[in-house]
């Protein structure tokens, strides 16, 4: 709290002394950091953020008009706009509306070792700082760049994203320190339209409401992952969100209330080696607005753990889910859950899976199991299931699938799918059943493989 409350009384007297710009200097490589003459924007009235990624509720009102072109231009308390500067051991503070700590653009180059870098201050508009970068700790834009070792983010402004890089070429990385964000709308790392944002073993918290702990905005923003912890406390706070593209490798993330993984639109999620815990494990859906396609969940290797829900659902889009190499699993009882005129497509390799496949009336799903795969569980509402001769299923309650593919047979019974003594139904009617011959067979420990529906 000191820290903060002194934050403030240094960023009240910079204002005083107008922003920073970058001239020429001899002792610093020809660049040197000078006070701008040009007087600080006079104060807007903070608005109440509306969020631009609202998993599982309803959009709050557009208080604030998402506008193309952008409503407002980036302002930073640092500046650097061309030329490579460097700084050891500093600090930077910013406490206005809209006003980063640090902005650089493109072609500048910015390198930090171990500074102290704070940010209070709401946003003006959420979809700005949400879509654009607006009134981030620290903001690189036009293809600026911005590397950083070691150190402290900090930001207790609603719209106050830790690290941010928008638009294309424009870099963030962070090796070591932390990042941390207690208001509400504020991401940890971010990156949207191209811009790259990248953290290696950086330990990230974030306490407000729909505050992911990285975010892959709109426009193909691209999130790197290496290593760290990634904790969000909020409501509807993601441990990663993507709207583009999140690569996470040997990552711990924790979303306590909200979900671990999130895929929204035609975008892309990979977790390697990753240990993920959220109410839900993974969620994909689109939300109004999201460019349209598939949304693909990549995993391999790691823990996907789902406290009070699904492991994987799929609402309102086509997902694409890939588990592979020995992943583990665990939720409340169903592992793919797909809804709402939803297609979902799971491919399991290497892994041992537990929990029911479920669909609505107006969704469908193919599983498919190979590479010596294994899904315990129930199936209901005619999933598709594929199998190779190396992969099991062990069923759980009486199921129903359309398409059941791969099933060894010999001696008019099945070896591959463990009955239990329950019934399997499958669909006669549909070609890739032809070669069942509309018959009944035994399954391997009790129960029955049965034509109809």
């Amino acid at each position: 709290m000191g820290r903060r409350v002194m934050a403030r009384v240094v960023a009240a007297s910079l204002l005083a002394g107008g922003c920073q710009a970058v001239v020429p200097s001899p002792e610093d490589g020809g660049r040197r950091a000078v006070p701008s003459p040009v007087s600080p924007a006079p104060p807007l009235a903070p608005v109440p953020p509306v969020s631009p990624v609202s998993p599982g509720a309803s959009p709050a009102p557009q208080l604030t008009p998402q506008l193309t072109p952008r409503q407002f231009a980036a302002r930073g308390r640092f500046t650097v706009n061309e030329g490579t500067v460097s700084r050891s051991q500093g600090g930077f503070q910013a406490d206005g509306v809209n006003e980063s700590a640090v902005l650089v653009s493109g072609p500048g180059r910015l390198a930090l070792t171990n500074p102290q870098i704070d940010k209070a201050g709401n946003s003006a508009s959420n979809s700005e700082s949400g879509f654009f970068g607006v009134n981030a700790a620290v903001l690189a834009q036009s293809g600026g760049s911005v590397e950083i070792s070691g150190g402290s983010v900090t930001t207790d402004g609603a719209g106050a994203n830790g690290l941010f890089a928008y638009g294309e070429s424009s870099t963030v990385s962070m090796t070591g320190g932390t990042i941390e964000t207690s208001a509400d709308y504020s991401h940890g790392a971010s990156a949207a339209d191209r811009g790259r944002t990248t953290l290696a073993r950086v330990k990230v918290t974030t306490s407000g409401i729909h505050s992911a702990a990285v975010l892959a905005a709109r426009g193909g923003g691209e999130v790197t992952v290496i290593g760290g912890e990634l904790a969000t406390s909020g409501r509807l706070s993601a441990g990663a969100y993507s709207m583009g593209s999140v690569t996470c490798v040997g990552a711990r993330l924790e979303a306590e209330q909200g979900e671990g993984l999130v895929v929204d639109g035609a975008s892309s999620l990979s977790a390697k080696d990753c240990v993920v815990r959220g109410t839900v494990g993974a969620r994909m859906f689109r939300l109004g607005g999201r460019r349209q396609g598939p949304s693909v969940l990549t995993l391999e290797g790691g823990r996907l753990m789902a406290e009070k829900g699904d492991t994987f659902q799929v609402k309102g889009t086509t997902g694409l889910i890939t588990v592979r190499r020995g992943v583990r699993v665990r939720n409340d009882g169903r592992l793919l859950h797909v809804t709402r005129l939803a297609r979902a497509a799971l491919t399991v390799e290497g892994s041992a899976l537990d929990g029911d496949i479920m669909t609505d009336e107006t969704s469908s799903a193919t599983v498919e199991l190979r590479g010596g795969a294994r899904l315990t569980g129930r199936i209901s509402r005619a999933a598709a299931l594929a199998l190779d001769a190396s992969s099991r299923w062990t069923v759980t309650d009486g199921s129903v699938v359309g398409a059941l593919t791969g099933a060894q047979i010999t001696g008019g019974a099945v070896e591959n799918v463990i009955g239990n003594g329950h019934v399997v139904r499958y669909d006669p009617r549909l070609p890739a059943n032809r070669a069942l011959g509309g018959r009944s067979y035994a399954l391997a420990k009790g129960g029955r493989l049965l034509p109809g529906r």
